[in-house]
């Protein structure tokens, strides 16, 4: 198919399978969609993220050939497009043959060390996959999250009320989802 082709593909706006499929057998879908992604057009930007979102989910090695070209999707100057880069790279580090997670590692911390409510909780929620997919980074991961007590995020200059209190229920969550991890592997291993 085409690169025009697969454009016009994409302007039917069918569902996500049908896009995850035609990327399986279009060797160009995923770098037009990346390229979707990277674009300034707000609702073509979203629409593109969702399907990477997906494609990562069920074929993260469709995508991980691209990782730096996705990452990018990190300096994006919409936020809530930069934030869920996060969902994105995170689902490609079982695959991360390359290490390719040390050219964003400091940009993750820098998010867990966010005082920006929505950019620290999208990147506890993307801890979870980070700890178990990079065990050297277990410690510094842990580190920070003890810490988050003492957190404050701000909404332009004003601090927003019980910030330590939000945080840490953030990092419950995160540390709830270790340790029943961490349970359901020690059951199954119980039933081998």
């Amino acid at each position: 198919m085409k690169i025009e082709q697969i454009f016009r593909e994409f302007e039917r706006a069918l569902e996500n399978e049908y896009y995850m499929e035609l990327a399986k057998k279009e060797v160009m879908t995923v770098p037009l969609l990346i390229e979707v992604f990277l674009d300034d057009d707000y609702a073509n930007s979203l629409w593109a993220e969702q399907l990477l979102e997906c494609i990562s989910g069920e074929n993260p090695k469709l995508l991980y050939p691209f990782f730096e070209y996705i990452a990018k999707g990190l300096d994006s100057k919409n936020s809530y497009l930069a934030w869920n880069t996060w969902k994105i790279l995170v689902r490609l580090l079982p695959v991360d043959s390359d290490n390719k997670f040390e050219l964003v590692k400091e940009k993750f911390y820098d998010a867990l060390l966010s005082h920006n409510l929505p950019e620290f909780s999208i990147a506890c929620d993307c801890a979870v996959p980070v700890f178990y997919s990079k065990p050297n980074e277990q410690e510094r991961i842990l580190n920070i999250m003890k810490k988050s007590s003492e957190k404050k995020f701000y909404l332009g200059n004003d601090e927003l009320k019980n910030s330590g209190k939000m945080a840490e229920e953030k990092v419950q969550i995160f540390l709830e989802r270790i340790i029943n991890d961490k349970t359901k592997a020690e059951n199954n291993a119980l039933l081998i």
